[in-house]
């Protein structure tokens, strides 16, 4: 006899069906918590930053040397700025190596009819085909500029005084010498720098030579250049670490401004405030020499137009200038359909240059390097070298946020006395530079072949470099020079760990 049941308001069923009603519930359910479990990792859990590696080895780590917190690259290579965040997932893993197939690909110049895809645009007017070719290795330029030859990682800026305190561009050209040019289209000169060499003598009897640039622009193509000209080089910096440089919060700035300005060496950081290219509004600044920059998006927009020529979302149009006839008319010739970086690409190269890690600190238990590290700090150099920073709860890259790190940066502006004058800059003055991260400074010549260093490559060594500070400096400056011999070696050793 078959059995069955019945269920309130149904008509007779047999006594089986909520049995297999059920498991067809149970396998729905399933199916459906796969399934959002799926679209969680596809479209959300992603964006933490951490993928599905065992990260034990940044527990087990001397925390001395995660300069970069869990962004730190133990890579022992000869390409230690160039590495990705570790554990990323694939999605952000996709993205940086998009940013990165993008950051070492040489552009052309654009032609017409324009391929769809062709990574085109080059020029008319530009420093480099490419940002590794400044870049080298995601560090600084790979050969140092030579008098007489042609500038690579290195350029030159040009400013006239405007009257009003700030400056201007010379007529007929543009702040920066673009000294490469397309077919058919006069560069604007050629950029030359020529060393004057400065001994000098410790105290303790040990000589030292220092060197000075003198900057001038042979073949100038569009007119002559005023006698009052302003002429200062500016040289590629390593791109280590600075989405956590981004990340780190405003207020933190402020508040490392506001407890330096009553230091007994005369030192007093200030933040510099510029406009946001983007968005109209006057913001702090934190990436360039000069702090001339709000954030990587407008930084990386910014070199691509000025260096390469190169068009995006943030500087739509060409940069020629009235006066520059050819200039004008290549680009008439240009495909104009679209950007010669689409946002997708402009978005590729800033995440690639914010989850670029920073390479472990070495030799913490060296002795020699431990009394370096103790002798940086009594000569004052960590009034604005600030070893220790914590990023912000903001970033839109989850991974980036509540990061312990050690830049050895303030990212204020400070006065580095005449000798390192150049031109006003947003509310940065002549003299005010941005306060350079040392993280992976020690690392230079194993990836960049050279041991060259400051804005314009002037020092030639790192106690070269230690030696051109003044200013605010001037104070710490002095007591490294005072110091013996061997503790001078040994400050500087400690600067070759970081």
């Amino acid at each position: 006899m078959k059995l069955s049941i019945k269920l309130p308001g149904q008509r007779w069923l047999p006594r089986w069906l909520p049995r297999r009603l059920t498991i067809s519930l149970a396998i729905l359910a399933l199916a459906l918590a796969v399934l959002g479990w799926s679209i969680w990792q596809t479209h959300w859990a992603w964006q933490s930053g951490y993928g599905d590696e065992d990260m034990s080895a940044f527990a087990l780590a001397d925390p001395r040397s995660l300069s970069g917190g869990d962004l730190t690259s133990f890579h022992k290579g000869f390409k230690p700025f160039g590495q990705a965040a570790a554990n990323l997932p694939w999605q952000y893993a996709k993205i940086f190596e998009d940013g990165d197939g993008l950051f070492e690909h040489a552009f052309v110049p654009a032609v017409s009819p324009r391929i769809d895809g062709e990574r085109a645009g080059l020029g008319p007017l530009y420093n480099a085909n490419a940002c590794g070719a400044c870049h080298f290795r995601d560090g600084p330029v790979e050969s140092p500029y030579q008098t007489g030859g042609q500038m690579n990682g290195i350029f030159l800026r040009l400013s006239v005084a405007d009257g009003k305190g700030g400056w201007q561009a010379p007529t007929g050209y543009h702040s920066q010498l673009r000294d490469k040019s397309i077919a058919g289209v006069p560069a604007e000169g050629m950029g030359v720098i020529e060393w004057e060499e400065l001994p000098g003598t410790f105290p303790d009897g040990e000589p030292y030579r220092l060197r000075r640039p003198h900057f001038r622009v042979d073949h100038p193509g569009y007119g002559p250049l005023p006698e009052n000209l302003i002429i200062e080089a500016r040289s590629a910096p390593r791109l280590v670490g600075m989405g956590l440089l981004e990340a780190v919060d405003d207020s933190t700035l402020l508040a490392m401004a506001s407890s330096i300005a009553d230091h007994a060496d005369g030192v007093s950081g200030r933040v510099n405030r510029v406009i946001d290219a983007e968005t109209g509004k006057t913001v702090i600044g934190r990436f360039s020499l000069k702090a001339n920059e709000p954030n990587l998006r407008a930084q990386t927009a910014g070199a691509a137009f000025n260096d390469m020529g190169l068009t995006s979302p943030l500087h739509p149009r060409e940069l020629c200038l009235p006066g520059q006839q050819a200039c004008q008319l290549a680009v008439a010739a240009m495909p104009t359909d679209r950007p010669d970086l689409a946002e997708e690409q402009l978005q590729a190269l800033t995440v690639y240059l914010q989850l670029l890690a920073v390479p472990a600190r070495r030799d913490v238990n060296e002795p020699q390097v431990m009394r370096g590290e103790r002798l940086f700090a009594q000569a004052g150099c960590t009034a604005c070298h600030r070893e220790t920073l914590q990023t912000g709860d903001s970033h839109p890259i989850k991974r980036l946020r509540r990061q312990t790190i050690h830049p050895y940066t303030d990212l204020l502006l400070h006065d580095m006395g005449p000798g390192l004058s150049g031109r006003p800059d947003g509310e940065a003055g002549a003299q005010e530079w941005r306060t350079a991260p040392l993280w992976g400074i020690g690392l230079t010549e194993r990836s960049n072949h050279h041991t060259h260093f400051l804005h314009d490559q002037r020092a030639r060594s790192l106690q070269e470099a230690v030696l051109w500070h003044d200013g605010e400096a001037a104070v710490a400056q002095q007591r490294f020079v005072k110091l013996p011999r061997a503790d001078r070696q040994a400050l500087i050793r400690f600067l070759e760990s970081l």
